[in-house]
């Protein structure tokens, strides 16, 4: 699994048909081989890029994720996984079917958030609860108030002394997709990766990532977005793992965006996790990805309630290195 980024760019072009060149302001350049490349992500939104280029991402069926001051973009062809069964009926869900499956997929989420917190000796309720979930505007309400609630007992987990850097340089208020700081970089960052990896392992299940369960269809791939929460303690465990093992902030280069050596050992921790094996098991949580993206196309296309799609993140359970 190889993610490729492009940060400080002035133009990516096609070459041949696997190859792309990332050329620079300077007028350097570099050729790159896409045939192992899963992921492209583009840090910063005054990097070209031609058509040729896109066409060529598309016919090797790589998303390319661009990050940006307004936030996440994913360019993905839906047209890459022709139109079939599963998409019919994804097509023709009820607002009830969406919201019963969208909420294991929430809940997944939290229990990663709650395992966390466990693994580091904070006391908190496995569970989350909620009844008479009825509509998408209760289940919007209900992530919500969730996810105050968790983010709070996560930033927790900060050292006192970064989180008073945080405070005092950047005037950090909490988890801000928008926000220029160290800790809500190095997420967004990671974000990004499993958005990517999302949009792939959905299309590849047979799924339409543009034909979301509870994001509005305002962004780009909403299934992705979905999808992709169950994922994200993941990416917010890394972060802290790093934070609490650096005991310092990420650094950020002239345009508040984290440095290519930051990014580095951001992205190790967060492989090394994707790629830890599951004890007892073969599985790792980067395989679990796509193994749970054809259930939930199982569950949709059959309608079979008793197919588990989802995925919670346990860190105990994980032979880490």
């Amino acid at each position: 699994m190889k993610i490729f980024f492009v940060k400080n760019a002035d133009l990516v072009t096609r070459k041949s048909r696997c190859s792309l060149v990332i050329h620079r302001k300077d007028g350097s350049y570099r050729e790159v081989n896409i045939r192992d490349i899963e992921v492209v992500i583009i840090l910063g939104a005054s990097t070209r890029i031609d058509c040729g280029a896109i066409a060529l991402l598309s016919r090797f069926n790589i998303p390319l994720s661009i990050v940006s001051k307004i936030g996440v973009s994913i360019l993905t062809v839906p047209v890459v996984t022709l139109y079939n069964e599963t998409r019919r009926v994804q097509y023709t869900l009820s607002s009830d079917e969406k919201t019963e499956i969208m909420l294991k997929i929430l809940k997944a989420k939290f229990r990663g958030f709650s395992n966390i917190l466990k693994y580091h000796n904070v006391l908190v309720s496995e569970e989350v609860e909620y009844g008479n979930v009825l509509t998408g505007k209760d289940l919007l309400h209900w992530e919500a108030a969730n996810s105050r609630k968790y983010w709070q007992l996560m930033l927790s987990l900060i050292p006192r002394n970064i989180m008073n850097e945080l405070k005092d340089k950047y005037g950090f208020q909490g988890r801000n997709p928008r926000s220029k700081d160290p800790f809500n970089q190095s997420i967004s960052a990671l974000y990004a990766i499993l958005y990517s990896l999302s949009t792939r392992a959905l299309l590849a299940s047979g799924l339409d990532p543009t034909y979301g369960l509870h994001h509005k269809t305002r962004y780009s791939t909403p299934l992705t977005y979905d999808y992709s929460e169950m994922f994200k303690p993941i990416a917010v465990h890394a972060v802290l793992k790093i934070l609490r093992k650096t005991e310092k902030l990420p650094e950020l280069d002239s345009k508040r965006y984290l440095t290519k050596e930051s990014l580095k050992t951001i992205l190790k921790e967060f492989f090394n996790i994707m790629r830890a094996r599951i004890r007892g098991t073969r599985i790792t949580p980067h395989r679990a990805l796509y193994i749970n993206a054809l259930r939930l196309a199982t569950r949709i296309r059959t309608s079979n309630k008793q197919i588990n799609y989802t995925y919670t993140y346990n860190p105990k359970k994980l032979q880490l290195p």
